[in-house]
């Protein structure tokens, strides 16, 4: 789908895949059933990796460095999806779109559980936090448009860089 989902037809899928077009309709009815399929899976793959994350640790601050973490990595292992879950979520429809939108979802709670957390302990304000949380998760989600893990700056030396911008961010936030 390096043409986007709109412009890439079944035909350019096949001829990727080296399958037929008959081929992936006997796997998937649709276009946009692969793409959920797609999606679904990158979706459960990064709530299962938050979930553990939550399980094993429980500073708020160790939690949103892990979660910083987990996000590069994820983009790093896996651009496609990465990349496919930012820009095309949006052409589901129906049910596959509410199901996508609901794990988005609770897939953000956890970050604002943590920024919670933390800025409860640190005495900070959690008025704005799911604005916050939508911003830190903006600032990891935004690497794809611009980092190669090859690059000077290592995948987990990145994430530290992300975490320390915006931890500094949050403790020099006015009002």
């Amino acid at each position: 789908w390096q043409k986007g989902y709109d412009k890439t037809t079944i035909r350019d899928i096949a001829r990727a895949t080296d399958m037929t077009t008959a081929g992936l309709y006997y796997y998937f009815k649709s276009k946009e059933e692969l793409l959920f399929q797609i999606l679904d899976s990158h979706m459960d793959d990064i709530l299962d990796g938050i979930e553990k994350i939550t399980g094993t640790e429980t500073d708020p601050q160790d939690l949103i460095k892990k979660y910083i973490q987990l996000q590069v990595d994820t983009f790093c292992k896996d651009k496609f999806r990465s990349k496919l879950i930012l820009n095309d979520d949006d052409c589901l429809t129906g049910d596959w779109y509410h199901q996508i939108k609901e794990k988005q979802r609770n897939f953000l709670v956890f970050w604002r559980n943590a920024l919670k957390a933390y800025c409860s302990r640190e005495g900070l304000s959690t008025e704005d936090i799911s604005v916050e949380a939508h911003c830190l998760v903006g600032m990891c989600n935004w690497i794809y448009r611009w980092y190669d893990p090859k690059g000077p700056i290592g995948p987990e030396a990145l994430a530290e860089k992300i975490f320390q911008i915006f931890i500094n961010g949050l403790k020099n936030k006015t009002g």
